[in-house]
Order: C-alpha cells, then structure tokens, then sequence
C-alpha cells in the first residue's frame, strides 16, 4: 500500500512538472512573439541608448584623436567599441539588456551587432568629416582662381 501511494505521489509529481514545463515553454514563445510584433519598438528604444551612448564615448574618447589630427588605432579602436558596447548595457539596465539578449540569441550575439552599429556610426561620421574638408579645400582652390 505504501509503496502504490509513493508511486502515485511521485508519477502525479512528474505529470505537474510536465505540465508546468509546457506552460512555461508556451508563455516563453508568447513572450518571445510579443518581441518579434514590436521589433520596431524595441528597436527604436535600443538606438534611442545606442546614440546617447556613442555621443558620449565620442566626446569622451575620440574626439581627442580628431582635434590632435591623429589617426585612432586599430587596437585603441577596438577598446572604444567594447567600452561603447559595455555602456549601452549599463545605460539600458539589466532588464531591458536581458529582453534583448532574449531577442538577438545570447549576449555575444547583441554584442557583436553594438559594435557593428558603433563602428558603421564612426565610419560615416569619418567618411563625412572627410567629404566635408575635401569640400573646403575645393571652394579654397576654387576661390583662389577668380578674379576679384
């Protein structure tokens, strides 16, 4: 008798723990779509960080390299964008950091895609910042062949 009530006791156990299991994995998907229908919006917040952020570390950390008019180095460069990526993290909180590490797959994933968005940001700001001294350097050679 002892031993039919423990089985009992044990197989209705293990069904709760199914069925709890299921309802999580079924919340977890609901979640999980919920994500992917506000993409726009998680998005939108995530740059919202994403620009604030390099604002800040570009003040801080780069445009030191622009006014001395010296070239950032690769490895220099590579520790902007890690510490670019670690604020973002910190500026968003643990909550929302953990939503989308849900949304990207893992963190190294979320990671790797700050980083792309710092160094494409940084790119274009150079190409820029480029295109705009070129320009200058065009109206000079420009104004200096007319006649006054």
């Amino acid at each position: 008798m002892y031993l039919i009530t423990s089985f009992i006791l044990v197989a209705s156990f293990v069904m709760l723990l199914i069925i709890m299991s299921s309802i999580n994995k079924m919340q977890s998907r609901k979640h999980f779509a919920h994500k992917v229908e506000n993409f726009s919006s998680y998005i939108a917040l995530l740059e919202y960080h994403m620009v604030k952020a390099y604002d800040i570390i570009y003040k801080d950390r780069i445009l030191i390299y622009s006014l001395e008019a010296t070239k950032i180095t690769d490895q220099q460069f590579n520790i902007i964008a890690k510490e670019f990526a670690i604020f973002v993290m910190k500026l968003i909180g643990e909550n929302l950091k953990n939503e989308f590490v849900d949304l990207y797959g893992n963190e190294q994933t979320f990671i790797l895609n700050l980083i792309e968005y710092f160094n494409t940001r940084f790119e274009n700001d150079e190409i820029r910042e480029r295109s705009k001294s070129n320009l200058f350097s065009d109206e000079n050679i420009n104004n200096e062949g007319k006649l006054i």
